[in-house]
């Protein structure tokens, strides 16, 4: 089978190193030939729309399959689930979808309901931070031990 290898990273700061040798190593011990490899920083927070490097693969998939380490690298955003399953369903005779973690058949009802099921875990997981987060500043500054960015700072990460 020819292979297009998809890994994703949060940051910039991060490397996608590790993650496409994981994936190149499975191609291989799989005898599966490496036809195309993208990855990117974008946070899979973002709309689909604004998502290029993925959506780059979808508008000209390469090979037979798309292969990522972990489902959840996907999206961690509730609309895009939906689409991506979209996607993949119309063109399974021609373009599947390989997750090293999580098998995934989005030819069957259960496979399907699995699929949305682990995404939506995904998105839930970055929401519920947030949450703790929050809770956790509010406790630090109602106990005067509050050290987030001065005011007027620029958060980096963004730039």
């Amino acid at each position: 089978m020819k292979v297009t290898l998809y890994a994703r990273v949060s940051t910039k700061d991060q490397s996608v190193d590790d993650k496409m040798q994981e994936l190149r190593k499975w191609a291989v011990q799989n005898d599966h030939r490496i036809v195309h490899e993208v990855w990117d920083t974008e946070s899979a927070t973002i709309e689909l729309k604004d998502r290029k490097k993925f959506l780059e693969i979808l508008d000209d998939p390469k090979g037979d399959a798309m292969v990522v380490n972990k489902l959840d690298r996907i999206t961690r955003n509730y609309d895009s689930v939906t689409l991506i399953e979209k996607y993949f369903r119309t063109n399974l005779s021609t373009f599947k979808l390989i997750a090293l973690d999580f098998p995934v058949n989005l030819e069957t009802a259960v496979g399907r309901l699995m699929f949305r099921n682990m995404l939506t875990l995904a998105c839930f997981e970055p929401e519920q931070m947030k949450e703790r987060q929050v809770y956790g500043i509010a406790r630090a500054k109602a106990s005067g031990k509050f050290k987030g960015r001065k005011k007027g700072s620029v958060n980096k990460s963004k730039q």
